[in-house]
């Protein structure tokens, strides 16, 4: 009786054993598709930029697209060479002519910019690709005149662009000095947080010369006053900027700064000593395309404003894709081979058919024969439906077949666990549960006897 009890209970848990088995392998085949990288993806990148010093700015533009079918989710990278630096927005949107968002893009610090396909894939999966634009910084210094090669990684593909760098001087190279006092200004960080200028004059004129220079910098950024730094000397580098040995302790300068404005003085400056200031500013507004910031230098009473501009560099780029064909049902053909036009067929005129009895005449005094008034026809002649003078109208009577789907390509994003496993662990465990219930019967039916 025990083991009778044992064999029913066993054969019990088989059997829920077998329903949670394959429950749980449905649910796991139905489950979401997971995100893939792409390894199918083209890019192709382009420049026109010339390089003559470091961090000369080297702006791109690339042609990309992935195949058919791909994922919302499914990723492509792009790695920059070591010579580039990402230079500017660190993610950016490449959408289509309506607005609508078909990958986004990520840069990191290494230089790898990652594009992840959005939900508009789902909807267009063929044809998917468009264009981008990103700017960055020639990282190292540049060697001699010549056409340098760099090499982008994109997947398992090099895809190698060449970047025209301009060679150092071989001919009248000395800087030359400035003639008048002057303003430029650049981005000093890749994420365009900070802007760095540099006011630059001429050599002192006089035996001794005061210089007043004064910085504002427009709405949208405000002066680091922390990272000024006044520099005077005589000795000017292949750049024209003064290099070692400076006298910036022979002739201090007296540094007054606020966020809005900073003002530098130098006194008794002499014949052909030279400076520069550099001043860091911090965005205060990264929302802006145009950033401004002005200023004035007075040498020796000489007043003469100096400004400069610096454009946000811009990472964007555009991506489509077309719909999948949507196939046209086909109508289920009528036993005819075509639709067939009724020819009108004139009714026949009945002929008239004389009667068969003998008029009598009616008693009168002419002598003129009498005309016998016909009969109509007893037997009217009923013309076929071919010979109906109105053309058949044909009414389809069955539904139009859908044609069967055609299954598409294989998709790149994994979609799960399609594998039979847990069909055939199911059904194992359905037939051990049949099993061990069959010998619980069949032991009973031995205590029986």
């Amino acid at each position: 009786m025990k083991n009778q009890l044992h064999l029913k209970s066993a054969s019990l848990v088989a059997a829920l054993l077998a329903v949670v088995v394959t429950a749980f392998g449905l649910a796991w085949s139905a489950g979401p598709a997971n995100a893939a990288v792409i390894p199918g993806a083209a890019v192709t990148i382009s420049t026109d930029s010339v390089v003559t010093n470091q961090w000369d700015q080297v702006d791109l533009t690339c042609q990309w697209s992935v195949p058919d079918n791909s994922q919302p989710g499914d990723t492509f990278n792009l790695q920059l060479p070591p010579e580039l630096r990402w230079f500017g927005a660190a993610s950016f949107d490449l959408d289509n002519a309506d607005g609508v968002t078909v990958a986004k893009a990520a840069a990191n610090d290494a230089g790898q910019v990652v594009f992840t396909l959005t939900d508009f894939v789902a909807d267009y999966p063929n044809n998917v690709g468009g264009t981008c634009n990103f700017s960055t910084q020639y990282a190292v210094q540049p060697g001699t005149g010549e056409t340098t090669e760099v090499n982008f990684t994109v997947g398992s593909t090099v895809v190698r662009v060449p970047v025209h760098v301009d060679g150092p001087c071989t001919q009248d190279c000395d800087p030359a000095a400035p003639t008048s006092a002057g303003k430029s200004m650049w981005w000093a960080d890749a994420p365009q947080t900070e802007l760095e200028s540099i006011f630059y004059m001429p050599p002192m004129p006089s035996e001794s010369n005061d210089v007043v220079v004064t910085d504002t910098p427009a709405a949208g950024m405000e002066i680091d006053c922390d990272h000024i730094t006044p520099r005077v000397g005589r000795v000017v580098n292949s750049s024209g900027n003064i290099t070692e040995p400076m006298d910036n302790e022979l002739y201090p300068a007296n540094v007054e700064c606020t966020p809005q404005e900073a003002t530098v003085r130098w006194t008794g400056l002499p014949r052909g000593e030279r400076v520069e200031l550099f001043v860091v500013t911090k965005v205060t507004d990264r929302k802006l395309d145009v950033y401004t910031n002005s200023g004035t230098v007075n040498i020796a009473g000489e007043e003469t404003p100096v400004g400069a501009e610096t454009r946000r560099t811009r990472a964007d780029g555009t991506g489509d894709g077309t719909a999948s064909p949507t196939a046209t049902p086909t109508p289920t053909p009528s036993p005819s081979t075509g639709t067939p036009t009724a020819t009108a067929t004139p009714t026949p005129t009945p002929t008239p058919t004389p009667s068969t009895a003998t008029p009598t005449p009616s008693p009168s005094t002419s002598t003129a024969t009498p005309t016998p008034t016909p009969t109509p026809s007893t037997a009217t002649p009923t013309p076929s439906p071919s010979t109906s003078t109105t053309s058949p109208v044909l009414v389809a009577t069955d539904e139009p077949t859908q044609p069967a789907e055609v299954p598409g390509p294989e998709r790149l994003a994994t979609t799960g666990a399609q594998s039979p496993v847990f069909v055939f662990a199911a059904a194992a465990l359905l037939a051990l549960g049949s099993l061990l219930g069959f010998l619980g019967v069949r032991r009973s039916a031995r205590r029986q006897h």
